[in-house]
């Protein structure tokens, strides 16, 4: 998983809104995006879900199915939750 703070697809030009949880592909499909918008994005954008497949075909899967702490609301059944709240920013911050 990861946070997508970008929504792309909307046409933005800044990242606007709040962070999204996306999910990466696996094996059990959990997920899985319909496979006719695939084909749409790949037509929209020229872009071929088959050949990257094919790119990544020699890519080892790991022996540990869920290393780390991937999966974590699998393993727990918890999940995390974003607040988008009015904050007030500062034009300059020290940098760590």
């Amino acid at each position: 998983e990861f946070w997508c703070t970008w929504q792309v697809d909307r046409g933005d030009r800044l990242p606007l809104g709040a962070p999204a949880l996306m999910v990466s592909p696996q094996a059990e499909r959990v997920g899985a995006v319909r496979p006719d918008l695939v084909r749409k994005r790949d037509q929209k954008y020229s872009f071929s879900t088959e050949e990257l497949k094919a790119a990544r075909a020699d890519v080892e899967v790991p022996a540990e199915p869920r290393p780390g702490q991937a999966d974590y609301w699998v393993r727990h059944h918890k999940g995390f939750a974003v607040d988008v709240v009015p904050h007030e920013m500062k034009r300059h911050a020290p940098f760590p």
